[in-house]
């Protein structure tokens, strides 16, 4: 029998088409192994770790929710220290400032100076009491410059307070019942500009001293005074009334 070179083709080609065919059916046969389901025990490890992980991940969440609600305590928290901060520094000014007013702190700020002295002459038929500084004639220097906005005052360095007294013992003049003598020089803190013109007024305080007394009236505005604190008796201190 004679073999046509078309048989040869025609094996050939078989041959080929079977070892395709056994390739895939062993290729398919282990892509399959490789895709069976998992066995009971591998199963029942994947299922541990699922629910360990559901787990883990609802802790997570969990404290994520606890760590939000510490942030926003401690956010309320800072807010109200913060206002308490706040109240607590205006406190402190308000005290600062009534310790101001009633002396139990040195000043420093521009005022100005009021310096009342004794005549240095005194004629032999005039009357001497026009001629020298009384009690009265302070205290209306002082109330003057209270009433206009000073806001703090000192008689030769008696810094002035809500129970501070000027009286008159004998030829001397008592300020926190300290004896001083003239020249009296009278301190005030505020505006230079307004305390000085409060006291220059026509018929004003200064203008009726020269009028109706002879005693040397001296008046300067002051950049810069360095008053002192009180140092009487704190006890007594009530709200400032004119002296």
């Amino acid at each position: 029998m004679k073999i046509h070179r078309i048989h040869i083709y025609l094996a050939l080609v078989l041959l080929s088409f079977g070892f395709i065919v056994s390739y895939s059916i062993q290729f398919t046969k282990q892509t399959t192994s490789g895709t069976l389901p998992y066995s009971d025990d591998q199963w029942e490890k994947k299922q541990e770790l699922q629910e360990k992980l559901i787990e883990e991940q609802a802790q997570i969440q969990e404290l994520e929710n606890q760590l939000q609600s510490i942030k926003h305590k401690v956010s309320e928290f800072e807010k109200k220290m913060g206002e308490r901060q706040a109240e607590g520094k205006e406190l402190l000014s308000e005290l600062e400032e009534v310790r101001m007013w009633v002396g139990l702190v040195p000043v420093t700020g521009p005022g100005v100076v009021v310096v009342l002295n004794d005549s240095k002459e005194v004629p032999d038929l005039g009357n001497v009491n026009d001629f020298i500084v009384h009690e009265e004639n302070i205290r209306q220097v002082v109330n003057e410059l209270f009433a206009s906005g000073a806001e703090a005052i000192s008689i030769n360095g008696q810094r002035l307070t809500t129970v501070s007294s000027i009286r008159c013992v004998g030829p001397t003049v008592l300020v926190n019942e300290v004896k001083v003598v003239p020249p009296f020089e009278i301190s005030a803190i505020g505006g230079p500009d307004t305390l000085s013109t409060a006291l220059n007024m026509p018929q004003g305080v200064l203008q009726n001293l020269k009028d109706f007394t002879n005693i040397e009236i001296k008046l300067e505005k002051k950049d810069k005074l360095d008053l002192p604190a009180y140092t009487g008796d704190t006890q007594k201190l009530v709200v400032k009334e004119d002296l």
